[in-house]
Order: structure tokens, then sequence, then C-alpha cells
């Protein structure tokens, strides 16, 4: 999940820079090529990947689609896997509980449901930032360079969530998520 997070992201990082000097002419499938091309640089699996996941949403294929539209599709499917790697988190934390509620909390199950408890926020941060970024991104967050801006100091924070949730593990001697 973590990899697929990564992939939206990195696909931001490479749409923003250019979402505000992106040609009103250009056909939407040419940008999406485009953008795909920029992203897999030269990668044929890269870039059949990024062209079959942005040509899943519905927004994507819209005449009206430039880089900046493009950047907020990915905006919010990277929203959508921080969302969904939360919800795993909890689910997590929740098995966690209710073994706790049969037999007696160990210090070690009490420590990595704290873990799991601050990759939780973490990831709620996480889908809150990215649900901005999507909307500075498409327009939507005071227009101009400045909703570009926000967006890339948004993406700057959110890049950081799963390393400060492997921190916190590795703090309280663990190996991460995967342990």
């Amino acid at each position: 999940m973590v990899s697929t997070f990564f992939f939206f992201f990195l696909l931001l990082l490479l749409l923003l820079p250019y979402a505000s000097t992106a040609a009103a002419a250009t056909s939407s499938s040419t940008t999406l090529e485009n953008e795909c091309e920029r992203y897999a640089a030269g990668g044929k699996g890269s870039y059949d990947y990024c062209l079959w996941k942005l040509r899943r949403d519905n927004a994507s294929s819209s005449a009206a689609v430039d880089a900046r539209g493009l950047a907020a599709i990915a905006a919010r499917m990277a929203r959508s896997t921080a969302k969904a790697t939360r919800e795993r988190i909890i689910a997590g934390m929740t098995m966690i509980q209710s073994a706790n509620e049969t037999t007696t909390v160990s210090p070690t199950a009490a420590a990595r449901r704290d873990c799991l408890a601050a990759c939780a926020a973490e990831y709620a941060a996480a889908v809150r930032r990215l649900g901005h970024a999507a909307r500075d991104a498409g327009g939507g967050g005071g227009g101009g360079g400045g909703g570009i801006q926000r967006a890339q100091t948004l993406l700057a924070v959110v890049a950081g969530t799963p390393a400060r949730c492997e921190a916190t593990f590795a703090a309280a001697g663990w190996s991460g998520l995967r342990a």
C-alpha cells in the first residue's frame, strides 16, 4: 500500500511544477501521456501503470483536464490510499484491543497499540492534507500560483508520513507496520 501511495506522491511532485505552465490547447490525452512519460522516465511498465491508474479516474478523461487537473486527480488518489492505510492501522488497533479485553494487557501489546495510534493520527493528518492539496492543485484553494505552492507545501509534509510512522515503531523497538 505504501508503494501505491508513493506512486501518486511522485506523480504529484512531477505535475505540480508544470501545472501553472501547462498549455490550455493540449488535449487531455496528450497531457496525460506527457505527464506519465515524465513520471516513468523511460520505463515502459511505469508508463503503462501511470496511464492505467489515471485513466481509471473519470475526471482524467475530461477534455478540460490539464497538468493541474491531473495533479488534483493524483492527490485524490493518494488521499484514498492514505485513508485505506489508516483504516488498516485502525483495524490492527481494534484487533489488539479485542485481544486485550480477553487477556491481561501485556506491555508489548500496549506499546504496539500506542504506535498504531500514533500512525493512525499521522495518516489522518495525511488524508486531510491530501484533500487540501487536491483542492489547491485543482485551483479551488484561491487560484493562481499560490494554490500550487500551498499544495507543494502540503505534499512535502505528507511525504514524511510513512517515515514518521516507522520512526514511532523504531523508537518503541519494533520494525514497523510490516512486523
